[in-house]
């Protein structure tokens, strides 16, 4: 045998070109291997940059498409992605692209900016209504659902595909979950957490839970997130308290919708208690009514904009200031009292300084009266003193309508459908729930009635609850008439400088009935931004989060109205309504 000749086996050599033969093999082998696993790679960057490239095309600013940070990890990701191994781990990550992308691709069509970690907060703070909110406008979430489904059903395609499962390895999952949880550490245990910009990252990954884990860090802080606390953009002054002693009380009802108030002309008696008061004042008293525009959809919309004094919804960072804030400026003692819960007044900034704060936290399931019926019996409880301020937050009324109130509730007249309709039956439901709040806010208004001092009491809404006006159920919906509420005075000083002003207003907004109470605390507020023939309503969440609306008013009673994303962009055009046939008063039972 000659020396050239190698043995591999007894009896059994390989000759120098059979060794070139096997090489050749193997080196086609690695090559088919190599080129399928740069393949696979190229498919995942490919699905995973497809939801960012349509948006592109779109004209969303997908800023990373300009960062190398953004290919990087995308590319990393997939590199990791492609080599690791397990079909039920690689089912998992699958899972968690589709949430992600999910998560981001839906924040764009409906906030119209991306996710940033208020707004995870928020919508932590808030679930039900934020569940509510997906249920209502699921039609603007189907096309992202369907992309980020379609992203994943591929990704698992290429997954599962027989020819590529060669060249994976459980190291290489290994190291896919050593990268995800670096990453997560590296935003957790920075010390700065805004030097990772959750709002500039994409679909590929990051975004979604880059914002979670800011918005995470930003609960555990003892205050709301920094840019929610910044310079001052109100103009103040001082106005006279001309008898130097005052009560100011600030209702917040909830849901109610204005044109099923009897007291302006619905045909049932849903508001009998008010309707009085406004026909049969006591002595030396009046109430002002009119039907005006809250500050936003949803509560947690409208409420903590009211408790700054927001004008201008996207300027949060600019209007640190609450009313808690004024009310101690003008030394009036406060008081907080909410049938609802802590975060609205938190997101708010606190009841700062306020001598005693409940939230329906606070109240007792098991006793008599609802959190709702017990709100009148803290109100009737604040000390005298020369100067107080009393916020008062309700919870009728929301749905359940009937659940609100549970001692009185034998004392309303129960609704009945005229036919079997659901809408009606759920009119007939709202109707009779509604003299729950007339009954809390009657009952919170009579305890000052025997008050000589002077007292202002301003009542209004968070939002309507919407009864098919223009086809349309409910609140959640980023449309005006969800804003249009009642708005009220009652006070023992009718030729009051408070009084006139409000008499002079022509469908209150929000922000003028903040003003008003303000001045009724001896504080003028302006804002730079201010044009009294604009305002703004807020989506469903605070400080223009879930996008907000301009609302400029025409002459009749018209409204144009311009829907703008969180960083200020143009989000959809624009709209017109008329509310012409919505009352301004209720002018049928005389004053």
């Amino acid at each position: 045998m000659s020396d050239r000749a190698h043995i591999d086996a007894p009896g059994r050599c390989i000759r120098p070109k059979n060794i070139i033969a096997i090489r050749a093999v193997y080196m086609t082998s690695f090559s088919r291997i190599f080129a399928k696993k740069i393949l696979e790679i190229g498919l995942v960057v490919a699905l995973l940059s497809i939801p960012d490239v349509i948006f592109s095309y779109f004209g969303w600013d997908i800023a990373p498409f300009r960062t190398r940070e953004y290919f990087v990890t995308l590319l990393s990701f997939s590199v990791l992605f492609a080599l690791s191994a397990g079909t039920w781990f690689r089912i998992l990550i699958i899972v968690v692209v589709f949430l992600n992308q999910a998560i981001w691709l839906s924040s764009l069509a409906y906030f119209g900016a991306p996710l940033t970690p208020e707004q995870v907060r928020l919508f932590f703070s808030d679930t039900a209504d934020s569940v509510s909110t997906g249920l209502q406008v699921q039609s603007e979430f189907l096309l992202p659902m369907l992309l980020a489904l379609t992203t994943a059903v591929l990704l698992a395609v290429v997954s599962l595909a027989r020819p590529l499962r060669t060249g994976r390895s459980w190291a290489f999952s290994l190291l896919l979950v050593l990268a995800l949880g670096g990453v997560a550490a590296r935003w957790e245990l920075h010390k700065l957490p805004s030097v990772v910009q959750a709002n500039t990252y994409s679909a590929s990954f990051i975004s979604s839970a880059n914002a979670g884990v800011l918005a995470y860090r930003a609960s555990q802080a003892p205050a709301p997130p920094a840019s929610l606390n910044g310079l001052v953009d109100h103009v103040f002054g001082k106005t006279d308290i001309p008898e130097g002693r005052a009560t100011v009380v600030f209702v917040m009802g909830e849901s109610i919708n204005p044109v099923r108030m009897s007291l302006f002309g619905a045909a049932r008696q849903t508001t009998p208690r008010l309707d009085h008061l406004f026909r049969e004042p006591p002595d030396g008293w009046r109430m002002f009514a009119k039907i005006g525009f809250s500050g936003g959809v949803a509560t947690l919309a409208s409420v903590p904009s009211a408790l700054r004094l927001v004008y201008f919804p996207n300027m949060p960072e600019r209007q640190p200031v609450n009313i808690f804030d004024i009310a101690k400026d003008g030394d009036f003692a406060s008081y907080y009292y909410s049938a609802q819960a802590i975060h609205t007044m938190q997101i708010a900034g606190g009841a700062r300084h306020a001598l005693q704060s409940k939230t329906v936290e606070t109240y007792d399931e098991t006793a008599e009266k609802s959190a709702e019926e017990s709100l009148a019996d803290d109100v009737k409880g604040v000390p005298p003193a020369a100067r107080r301020f009393v916020y008062v937050h309700q919870r009728a009324d929301h749905e359940p309508y009937l659940d609100n109130c549970k001692k009185y509730v034998g004392e309303f007249q129960v609704f009945s459908p005229p036919d079997g309709n659901a809408d009606e039956a759920r009119r007939a439901r709202y109707d009779t729930g509604l003299q729950c709040w007339d009954r809390s806010t009657s009952d919170i208004i009579a305890t000052m009635l025997a008050e000589k001092d002077p007292v202002y009491i301003f009542v209004t809404s968070d939002h309507n609850e919407l009864m098919g006006e223009d086809g349309l159920w409910g609140h959640l919906i980023r449309h005006l008439r969800t804003a249009v509420v009642p708005v009220m005075l009652m006070t023992n000083r009718p030729d009051s400088a408070i009084a006139n002003a409000f008499r002079q207003l022509d469908r209150p907004t929000q922000f003028q009935l903040m003003q008003l109470t303000a001045q009724a605390m001896g504080k003028t507020v302006a804002t730079k931004q201010y044009d009294p023939s604009v305002f703004y309503v807020n989506g469903t969440m605070p400080f223009g989060q879930a996008k907000y609306m301009k609302v400029e008013r025409l002459p009749d009673d018209e409204y144009q109205i311009s829907h703008y994303a969180s960083d200020g962009s143009p989000a959809e055009p624009p709209e017109h309504l008329s509310l012409k046939g919505v009352p301004r008063e209720p002018g049928h039972l005389g004053s």
